[in-house]
């Protein structure tokens, strides 16, 4: 987790405005079990019911896009044998609305490294086929810190255990709760013993083909970078706290 900082009792409303941000016509949907996000007009009615409004919103909010890691072992299949996207992060708690989480320009030119404060988290986005419910295959964005995607790293770079998504390899991810910090456990699972260990039937050829289809390509970004002007109001808000 990234270090809480306390610059003032000063708070303001995170800038939206992003570089690359899409037309106010496209909204971003994700598909209920491929996980696939798509875009659609939104000149459709503004007042939806029942469960279809709150399937909507709910995806919407792009809360389910990635993989959420818990005590228990998740059976996961790697999409690529490498990450789409890779960044760090700045953490600015005086952000009151929206996410805290600002990502770093990465260039000698970012507002926020120039007044010294430092991109302290680094994510390495991964697409992956969660088997969390079996019966439920779903692609999700499987955001890994440094110390996995180190781990990662040398699974596709070792001739013997790579690539990350050689046809028969599966992973298990798990975290556990340490007193100040959480330690994650990488786990590689061979197919033939999927079902024995984990009472889960590898994915059929028909599946793989179709959940690598809506994979994200190189390049493609988890977390738009602030423009410049939305990035200097969060350096004038540290500057006045």
């Amino acid at each position: 987790m990234p270090e809480t900082r306390t610059y003032g009792r000063r708070r303001r409303q995170l800038p939206t405005s992003t570089p690359d941000q899409a037309p106010a016509a496209q909204v971003a949907k994700r598909e209920a079990v491929s996980g696939r996000v798509v875009s659609t007009g939104s000149g459709g009615p503004t007042q939806m019911a029942g469960w279809d409004a709150m399937e909507q919103t709910a995806s919407a909010s792009g809360s389910d896009m990635y993989l959420k890691v818990t005590e228990k072992a998740a059976v996961i299949k790697m999409c690529g044998d490498g990450p789409f996207d890779v960044y760090n992060s700045h953490w600015i708690e005086e952000i009151d609305e929206g996410s805290k989480s600002v990502r770093c320009w990465g260039t000698p030119e970012c507002p926020l490294c120039a007044i010294g404060d430092k991109a302290k988290r680094f994510s390495a986005c991964f697409d992956v086929i969660s088997l969390e419910d079996p019966a439920v295959p779903t692609l999700k964005v499987w955001e890994a810190g440094i110390k996995i995607a180190r781990q990662l790293k040398d699974i596709a770079t070792d001739k013997k255990r790579g690539p990350l998504n050689r046809a028969d390899l599966y992973f298990t991810i798990k975290k556990e709760q340490k007193k100040k910090s959480v330690e994650y456990t990488l786990e590689r699972v061979k197919e033939r013993d999927l079902y024995e260990e984990y009472d889960v039937e590898p994915l059929t050829d028909d599946a793989m083909e179709a959940f690598l289809a809506e994979c994200h390509q190189w390049g493609d970004k988890v977390k738009e970078t602030l423009d410049e002007d939305a990035m200097g109001e969060v350096v004038d808000l540290l500057m006045e706290s």
